[in-house]
């Protein structure tokens, strides 16, 4: 089944209810909850889903019922990562309320934002190259060249962000053993965990429930971008695959589209599909409603083509 993300929830000026009712019409039985919701109110989203009969699959940090103010820039949890042990310990408390949420919900999973490297992020040659890359002024033989660069710079940089970041998971992981958690790969070179990374992770926090979100869109740009193969992560880590979130891409460089024929190599995205994997829609508020459903009917015909990956 295809769940659709709360994402797309900012384009509409609905009430929520509204918002599942339209959705639940025209066929979506599923939703993954983000931080376009957040704050949930539980008891509201609880009555939604006994009145309309949709199921939550997973929740994307941070959604949860917890008010306390987000750090600044932090609204997808990044900080879990931080240096600074004051913003580490806020963003610890968010993703353990957003897991005790999606509990409460009787999710499945928590997609985790892993952190970034702060002195990368503010790279504005980075920001120039990605623009004159989707204009097509730059080969992708020089972009790759300049963005493996990039990458080793960011890399050396990245280690104590990391511990952190085992330290955060080991935190709150453990206390939910009905859930599995999440890492996602990013879209930025600066975000973490980069594909080496994330085994270095996943081994160095021993966690049974922690394993490998993909993001489709994620990965191809980095594919585009010169700095590994999109088939690489899911090569790597399909062993323990959580869920995959799935859109297409409109060039090299922006995502979150509607799937659409050949703007996402779906067809190999299915191979590594097991039976347990969650899969959602993820896509942006510049997609109408036409085009969501049509990229949801175009996606299930695919994935349910052939055999699935046996789980476990």
């Amino acid at each position: 089944m295809l769940a659709l993300s709360t994402a797309w929830f900012a384009r509409e000026e609905l009430p929520l209810a509204d918002l599942f009712s339209l959705l639940v019409k025209h066929g979506f039985q599923a939703f993954e909850l983000n931080y376009v919701v957040h704050p949930v109110d539980l008891e509201e989203m609880r009555r939604l889903q006994q009145e309309l009969g949709f199921t939550i699959t997973s929740l994307h940090n941070v959604c949860s019922t917890l008010r306390e103010p987000l750090a600044p820039d932090d609204e997808y949890g990044d900080n879990i990562a931080s240096l600074n042990e004051e913003e580490r310990q806020q963003a610890v408390l968010h993703l353990r309320s957003t897991a005790e949420t999606a509990a409460q919900l009787g999710a499945r999973a928590v997609v985790i934002h892993a952190g970034f490297v702060p002195a990368a992020k503010e790279d504005a040659e980075y920001r120039q190259l990605r623009r004159a890359f989707a204009r097509g002024e730059i080969p992708p033989s020089a972009m790759a060249e300049i963005m493996r660069k990039k990458v080793a710079q960011r890399k050396e940089m990245g280690r104590p962000h990391l511990e952190r970041l085992v330290k955060s998971l080991r935190e709150v992981c453990p206390h939910f053993p009905e859930l599995r958690f999440g890492i996602e790969c990013r879209y930025h070179y600066y975000g973490l965990p980069d594909l080496d990374e994330l085994a270095e992770v996943l081994a160095e926090a021993d966690l049974p429930n922690l394993g490998y979100w993909h993001d489709c869109g994620h990965a191809q740009v980095q594919e585009n971008f010169g700095i590994c193969r999109h088939q690489d992560w899911l090569e790597r880590y399909g062993h323990c695959l959580v869920g995959v979130h799935l859109h297409g891409m409109a060039d090299h460089v922006h995502d979150h589209y509607a799937p659409a024929p050949g703007n996402m190599p779906f067809e190999m995205i299915r191979t590594y599909i097991r039976l347990d994997t969650i899969q959602v829609l993820e896509l942006g508020k510049f997609n109408d409603l036409e085009s969501i459903v049509a990229g949801r009917d175009y996606l299930q015909a695919i994935f349910t083509r052939g055999e699935v990956v046996p789980a476990g």
